[in-house]
């Protein structure tokens, strides 16, 4: 994945959110996972973080919001529920 593509999927996220998922994306080069595999992981992972900051009914959800040690499952339930109702129903499953 091109720095470019990797800086447009974190453009306006937290600090905390940038590092882990530039951490998360080495990793998974690393492990050579295709390409587009690797796009799609910190794709959903970038639009999770948009989600608990923009959209989440969860008062917890603030504190995920900036930083992701602090997500829960719930939160990704709720995400994924998200997902399917508003937004994407065909690929939320692979989120």
């Amino acid at each position: 994945m091109s720095a470019e593509a990797l800086d447009k999927i974190t453009n306006g996220l937290p600090d905390t959110w940038d590092g882990y998922l530039r951490g998360r994306g080495r990793s998974l080069r690393a492990a050579n996972r295709p390409e587009t595999t690797r796009y799609n992981y910190l794709l959903a992972a970038s639009q999770l973080a948009r989600y608990l900051a923009e959209y989440s009914p969860d008062p917890e959800a603030d504190a995920a919001a900036q930083n992701p040690t602090e997500v829960t499952r719930a939160h990704i339930e709720h995400f994924q529920a998200w997902m399917i109702d508003a937004r994407y129903p065909r690929p939320a499953s692979n989120w």
